[in-house]
């Protein structure tokens, strides 16, 4: 490989052409920092014909073996089901690649903490594609959170409430046979949201989950937690890929001491409201919308979600690997945001708290990582 100085463009093989994958593909191709040197899929005539269909002439593979072996790479990106992460990153890691995987990192701790150990003894950049980060409604978030605009935060709502038939042609179907298939493909997304957006980590989990015996899924598709951050409030969430109604129902909502932020649409819909003094001293106990303080509609820049929210993930893997920029969204980072969502499978299981200092502790997460 050329020295990190001299690149001109990041030398990519992409494994995994699937709902996901075509979506990376996309923007990797129109990135001018990005070169993709071959793609990696078992299905080969699908692989194939959209290759074809992109007027490209990039080699394809049946395995990442054989790709690695053809190419120098600088870079793997892995947008494969999860259970093949472990192994496929730790060859890349042979070959002297970075890599940066689809999340979740692995669905087993340890496996993810080898990983994030075996990257960082090598001296490369492992980064987990949390590209939600960058949609613009939670960049503004962040910076709400950060300059406390709303002042001090008292407690969280997270709703989301989506009929989301696995069988649909263009899902994935792996999940569909996933022990916890909302909680590691989805909820694992908004725990990380929570982590990155309010700039705190979380202290403790309880929650349960369950499956509806209506679900076309075969593990929990229902999620119920109650997390606690270090600053002491609380947020209740509740997530679910089997509903009875077909229409998507979401809600991020934080009460603090000076109003309250409302994210009423999964990418879009930034509200609040400034808390009026006394209001709750004078007119009707439980007031309507025409007597309370009005939603204010905070202004954001047009995105097209899983699409500009991946380019800035890739721009953020790019900085680090070619101009030696840190890497927020790292693998080390990752095993908090893992850490939070397995330890709320493991207090469905076993009814009980669980402090998230001990489940670190108790799992080898060096203290230093932390």
């Amino acid at each position: 490989m050329d020295q990190m100085g001299s690149m001109q463009k990041l030398r990519i093989i992409q494994v995994g052409l699937g709902v996901r994958g075509q979506k990376w593909a996309e923007v990797m191709r129109a990135h001018p920092s990005v070169e993709i040197i071959g793609y990696v899929d078992t299905r080969l005539e699908v692989a194939q014909a959209l290759i074809a269909s992109w007027q490209e002439q990039t080699p394809f593979y049946a395995s990442l073996v054989g790709a690695l072996a053809d190419h120098s790479a600088d870079a793997v990106l892995l947008v494969t089901p999860p259970d093949l992460h472990h192994e496929q990153s730790m060859l890349a890691f042979q070959h002297g690649c970075h890599v940066l995987c689809e999340k979740p990192l692995t669905e087993i701790y340890a496996e993810s903490i080898a990983l994030v150990r075996e990257a960082e003894q090598r001296g490369l950049h492992l980064m987990v594609g949390h590209n939600f980060r960058y949609l613009p409604v939670n960049q503004h978030l962040r910076q709400m959170f950060q300059t406390q605009e709303q002042g001090q935060t008292g407690f969280g709502h997270f709703t989301y409430l989506r009929n989301r038939d696995g069988n649909r042609a263009d899902l994935n179907k792996y999940p569909l046979s996933m022990h916890q298939p909302m909680l590691l493909e989805q909820s694992v997304h908004h725990f990380d949201l929570m982590r990155y957006c309010y700039g705190e980590e979380i202290t403790h989990v309880q929650a349960d989950t369950w499956r509806p015996a209506f679900s076309t899924y075969e593990g929990d598709c229902c999620v119920s937690a109650l997390l606690t951050f270090e600053s002491g409030f609380r947020l209740n969430y509740l997530g679910t890929w089997t509903s009875g109604h077909n229409r998507f129902a979401f809600e991020w909502r934080t009460d603090c001491s000076k109003g309250a932020i409302f994210q009423k649409q999964q990418f879009e819909e930034l509200y609040k409201t400034t808390l009026t003094p006394g209001l709750a001293l004078e007119g009707e106990l439980f007031k309507t919308d025409a007597k309370v303080e009005p939603l204010q509609s905070i202004p954001l820049p047009a995105c097209r979600a899983f699409y500009d929210d991946t380019r800035g993930l890739l721009d953020e893997f790019i900085g680090a690997v070619l101009h030696n920029r840190p890497l927020i969204t790292s693998g080390k980072d990752h095993l908090k945001t893992l850490g939070v969502t397995l330890a709320v499978d493991e207090a469905a299981v076993s009814g009980q708290k669980i402090e998230m200092k001990s489940f670190y502790q108790s799992r080898g997460v060096p203290a230093a990582w932390l």
